[in-house]
């Protein structure tokens, strides 16, 4: 941890909370070097679709685009995850919706979906689907196909999660047998203390993933934070290493995500899902 100009307190609150809070999760990487499969892990292009399965469409009819697909045994996923078969999300492309959503979430699927094959068709004859060619780029946040390679890795939680408040002032109030009920985080922190915390806790952008903490631009914003209390997916902006143009970009450089219930995710049970994203 960067600890340049930050209090004892601050450090001692930080650790407490890092060591609370360390959770598996995966890392998803977009490989321009690499070419994409119809069945492997990506985003945009093509999606791995059987033609003798009904295809996600919106409220008008119209079809959705997949944004992104994780192939479950090739990425390596294990429990709570399915760990064979095909995870997407898909976005309805309707201009009256911005990237899917009315204001900036949709819960239950009406501009959104979330779909898992549980088992994948390697010689399937496939569907003729949109591909990212035919979509208008304003209307989807994935420009260009990319792959995706996926690792394990370890994150804390971070400061933009909505459980993040409760948790600092118990630790706080271990420390100091003090209460702050009505305060937030950052009001009990100086400047310096703060950007530490910022710094320190959670991940870098661009922080793609599944199961972690999600990393927001400005606040959580779920409605529900312990319904909906399991990261399915989280997308952020990002540019080219090659060219420097944009890869995804959502708004102005913003994060896009996927929420589940622990219940719903155990069940493979994704229709009850939410998704939100928000603007940097």
């Amino acid at each position: 941890m960067n600890t340049s100009q930050a209090s004892e307190r601050a450090m001692r609150i930080a650790q407490e909370v890092a060591e609370r809070t360390t959770l598996e999760h995966y890392r998803l990487v977009l490989n321009e070097d690499r070419e994409p499969s119809i069945t492997g892990s990506k985003i945009g292009g093509l999606p791995y679709w059987p033609k003798d399965k009904e295809y996600p469409c919106d409220a008008h009819g119209a079809e959705m685009m997949m944004i992104m697909q994780i192939n479950c045994k090739e990425a390596g996923l294990r429990a709570p995850l399915p760990e064979q078969g095909m995870l997407q999300w898909f976005i309805s492309v309707d201009p009256d919706r911005m990237y899917g959503c009315r204001g900036n979430y949709d819960e239950g699927g009406e501009g959104f979906r979330i779909v898992y094959h549980d088992s994948i068709v390697e010689d399937a004859d496939l569907a003729d689907v949109p591909t990212c060619s035919i979509v208008d780029p304003a209307l989807t946040p994935v420009k260009r196909e990319v792959a995706i390679d996926v690792a394990t890795a370890t994150t804390v939680l971070g400061v933009s999660d909505g459980h993040f408040n409760r948790l600092f002032f118990e630790i706080v109030k271990e420390i100091t047998g003090a209460d702050h009920p009505d305060k937030a985080w950052y009001e009990y922190l100086d400047n310096e203390d703060c950007r530490y915390f910022e710094q320190n806790l959670g991940m870098k952008r661009p922080c793609h993933q599944m199961l972690g903490y999600p990393v927001f631009s400005q606040e959580d914003a779920r409605i529900d934070i312990e319904r909906h209390n399991r990261l399915l997916f989280q997308l952020d902006s990002q540019f080219s290493v090659r060219d420097h143009k944009e890869l995804v970009m959502w708004g102005d450089m913003g994060s896009g995500f996927v929420f589940v219930s622990d219940s719903d995710l155990a069940a493979r049970d994704f229709s009850h899902s939410y998704y939100c994203w928000d603007c940097g």
